[in-house]
């Protein structure tokens, strides 16, 4: 109710307005649980048809705003940071944490927490925000703390190239001049977004070189190019695509040296250890999240903690035990098969995926492409993928699904895959009967983004298990 009392601050028609928008939202939200959907943008949308300013008044309850944007990576990192200041720091926390990350998302969960009782003394909100739509957001929310993931090639008919990202992230950055930034230094784009603030407000966060590392980058390298003097970058070494030590021949510019590191980084039986260096100290953290973009997203996560006040030593527990929640990296038992649930939607993401589940070896990969808009109607993405560790892999049967399937399947063809390893069902739920069919026990279920909370619901609808606790079913999205 705190949020309500401080809205009262309003003039008399504004809050009459504000009361009318946020109520027919709740209902719209209401409506939408009954009928068997999750609501996580369509009060909002709702609401701020009515009330256009209503961000800007929902925020001036809450003591402290930290927003999370970027290409990949969003929603893992807030999910943890949210875990870690609700249950380490004991704030109340609104958070986004189902990804709708558009405006109309983010609303919606500014005004879901304003009935939320909680004796909480500080509220925090945690909101993952789109890149295109980080602008708008800060125009109204007034960001204490704004961390960026990475930039990379996504959405091609929205973003059209990563210059573009960038430019869109860095004019948005100008509504918050006072907001502190926690950049990836290994990536030259977000690095540079840093480099004509003080350094009172700028803190970095990257890998320091691991056993995995990479001399040349084989992957689609679109970051390249300084970003000061349009020089070629030349690295040292890559991560994957464009995110390793970089210098600029040309200007001098390079990798800023990193206030929070990750260095020692092993891999273990499903899982990563590896040191946490922050300043003044360093901690040792184990994670069963796969692939080195999942350290990206606990470094990230651990270092905005620790900008918020949360000693990582508190953390770390949390994070051995983090599951980043439904469709990332999620694991169903179904039938005797596991089957294992991962978002894909762009060419970095999917060929990160591929190299990080190689080790279990899925005998069935399930690749379900759809080209809605919220997938990105452009999918010549796939074309860019580093299907290497699909290739290389013997014995493993693949079914392509969802609206572009053909369009999959003719690109694995020009992989150099035996098409009598592939099978075309567009239908989801009966790619779903054919996985079931073959003899793995190891089932990979690759999707974007529209095709993730459908298979979801149809594993289960089928009996499937969820191995993540406390996660109920995720319903159709309104």
């Amino acid at each position: 109710m705190k949020a309500l009392k401080t809205l009262r601050q309003l003039d008399l028609m504004a809050f009459f307005r504000f009361k009318i928008a946020l109520y027919l939202g709740c209902l719209a939200g209401l409506v939408c649980r009954l009928l068997g959907r999750e609501g996580t943008s369509l009060p909002g949308w709702i609401a701020l048809r009515l009330y256009p300013n209503l961000l800007r008044d929902l925020a001036r309850s809450i003591d402290k705003v930290i927003i999370i944007t970027g290409t990949n990576g969003k929603t893992t990192t807030a999910n943890l940071l949210a875990r870690i200041l609700k249950e380490r720091a004991g704030f109340e926390v609104v958070h986004n944490k189902e990804g709708a990350n558009m405006p109309a998302g983010v609303a919606a969960a500014l005004m879901a927490s304003v009935f939320r009782a909680c004796g909480a003394s500080k509220r925090v909100a945690v909101l993952e925000v789109d890149e295109g739509s980080l602008g708008y957001i800060l125009k109204q929310i007034p960001a204490n703390l704004i961390v960026v993931t990475n930039i990379l090639r996504d959405q091609l008919d929205r973003y059209h190239e990563l210059e573009q990202t960038l430019n869109y992230i860095r004019q948005s950055l100008a509504f918050a001049p006072q907001a502190e930034l926690l950049l990836n230094a290994d990536d030259p784009l977000v690095a540079s977004l840093g480099g004509s603030l003080s350094e009172r407000f700028v803190y970095y966060f990257g890998l320091e070189r691991t056993p995995y590392i990479r001399l040349d980058g084989g992957d689609v390298q679109e970051g390249h190019i300084c970003p000061g003097c349009r020089g070629l970058l030349v690295f040292a070494y890559y991560h994957y695509s464009h995110l390793g030590h970089y210098t600029c021949p040309r200007c001098g510019w390079g990798r800023p040296f990193p206030h929070f590191r990750v260095k020692d980084l092993q891999k273990r039986e499903r899982g990563y250890n590896f040191t946490f260096v922050y300043p003044g100290g360093e901690e040792e953290i184990f994670t069963s999240l796969p692939g080195l973009y999942n350290c990206y997203n606990i470094l990230a996560a651990l270092a905005a903690g620790w900008v918020s006040g949360v000693n990582p030593k508190e953390a770390a527990e949390l994070v051995a035990a983090f599951k980043p929640g439904r469709g990332r990296a999620e694991t169903f038992r179904l039938k005797g098969k596991r089957f294992t649930l991962l978002l894909v939607k762009n060419p970095t993401g999917l060929s990160e995926a591929l190299r990080a589940v190689i080790e279990t070896r899925p005998g069935v990969y399930l690749l379900a492409i759809n080209d809605l808009a919220a997938d990105g109607r452009d999918v010549s993405w796939l074309w860019d993928v580093d299907w290497e560790p699909l290739v290389g892999y013997p014995g493993k049967r693949i079914i392509c699904s969802g609206l572009r399937a053909w369009d999959m399947a003719v690109c694995l063809r020009y992989q150099g895959i035996d098409l009598s390893l592939v099978k075309i069902v567009p239908q989801q739920a009966k790619s779903l009967k054919e996985a079931l069919k073959e003899e793995a026990d190891e089932i990979l279920i690759l999707c974007t983004y529209t095709n993730l909370s459908l298979y979801r619901r149809l594993l289960i609808r089928m009996g499937g298990q969820s191995e993540v606790k406390d996660l109920s079913p995720l319903p159709r999205t309104a």
